[in-house]
């Protein structure tokens, strides 16, 4: 096999990455408007869709958003557990079976303990020990 039938797809593949995105920005750039340049309303920085924005950038969120964003990855990842059981569940017999039920008892004792917490409860305030 010729070096050339090697390198050369990825010659044209790494030609592609750049090309593409260089030609979007191209595209955007003379397809876009050029009227938005000249208002300042709609060039001045916006956070979250608000033009007047109170307080800096190092003021503290209360403790039950980081709560929420730990939660949030504590039971996002349980698909990365349950897609591999998900593939092998049919070749897994009876075992597989049981090792899904005690994840899944697991993960519902979990939401069970959360919910009587009242973590997802919006209008009582948690505490950072969580000993409510």
């Amino acid at each position: 096999m010729d070096s050339f039938d090697i390198f050369f797809p990825i010659f044209v593949l790494v030609l592609l990455a750049i090309a593409v995105p260089f030609g979007m920005m191209f595209a955007n750039w003379v397809l876009s408007p050029q009227t938005q340049l000249k208002n300042k309303v709609k060039t001045d920085a916006y956070e979250c869709g608000l033009s007047n924005v109170i307080g800096n950038a190092s003021d503290r969120f209360p403790i039950k958003y980081y709560i929420v964003a730990m939660l949030f990855l504590v039971f996002d990842l349980e698909v990365a557990f349950l897609y591999p059981l998900a593939i092998e569940f049919m070749n897994g017999g009876w075992d597989l079976f049981v090792i899904l039920i005690v994840f899944l008892l697991i993960l519902e004792a979990g939401y069970i303990y959360i919910v009587r917490k009242g973590i997802l409860n919006w209008s009582k305030p948690v505490s950072p020990t969580l000993d409510n």
